[in-house]
């Protein structure tokens, strides 16, 4: 397995919140990421990522220099910040294969996080069925985020062609009732050549 990229500190059902191991280390919005809990690989896709204070009562503040010489002058100040991600769910592995829905429970607190290999990356977006879940979800860039995972998973499949132009009949065909959604992303996939 990868190196870990961090741990679950909140979930519910379709969605983890994580924190990064290290402040240095930003997951990229739309990625791939993985979590084992009950002996199963549970999938999701990075929708938002922010840093922040670790004292929630306490806001950073500015100090008026770049922030690889504040770091170099004062490295106290990274003690006192965070990175956290969140991901939806988008599907789990089950006897071997990888399914493209919800998992019967949502993964534990304190369960680790890892980026997803080229391979699950790859068996995750070979029918795009997880776009129909992350368009179901409230308050997420459904547009922004189907267009990044897409042009991740393109880049995985060395820069395929072909998967981009099914990728855009697939997003035709899963989002028909949705034309100017649809139209969207098929516009920020298209960039990727």
């Amino acid at each position: 397995m990868s190196e870990r990229i961090g741990e679950i500190i909140q979930v519910s059902t379709t969605r983890f919140l994580a924190q990064s191991d290290d402040l240095s280390v930003l997951p990229h919005f739309g990625s791939f990421m993985k979590t084992q809990s009950q002996g199963m690989n549970i999938y999701g896709l990075v929708f938002n990522v922010y840093e922040t204070s670790i004292d929630p009562n306490r806001r950073a503040m500015a100090f008026g220099i770049e922030r690889d010489e504040l770091l170099r002058c004062q490295p106290q100040i990274a003690e006192f910040l965070k990175v956290e991600f969140e991901a939806a769910v988008i599907g789990f592995a089950d006897a071997g294969y990888i399914r493209a829905y919800l998992p019967p429970f949502p993964p534990r607190i304190h369960s680790f996080v890892y980026p997803c290999d080229s391979r699950e990356v790859i068996d995750l977006t070979e029918d795009l069925e997880f776009i129909r879940s992350v368009n179901a979800l409230p308050g997420l860039p459904v547009e922004e985020l189907a267009a990044a995972s897409i042009r991740l998973a393109y880049a995985e499949r060395g820069n395929d062609s072909a998967f981009l132009t099914r990728a855009g009949q697939e997003i035709a065909q899963l989002l028909k009732d949705e034309y100017e959604k649809a139209r969207s992303i098929i516009r920020r996939i298209s960039d990727a050549r």
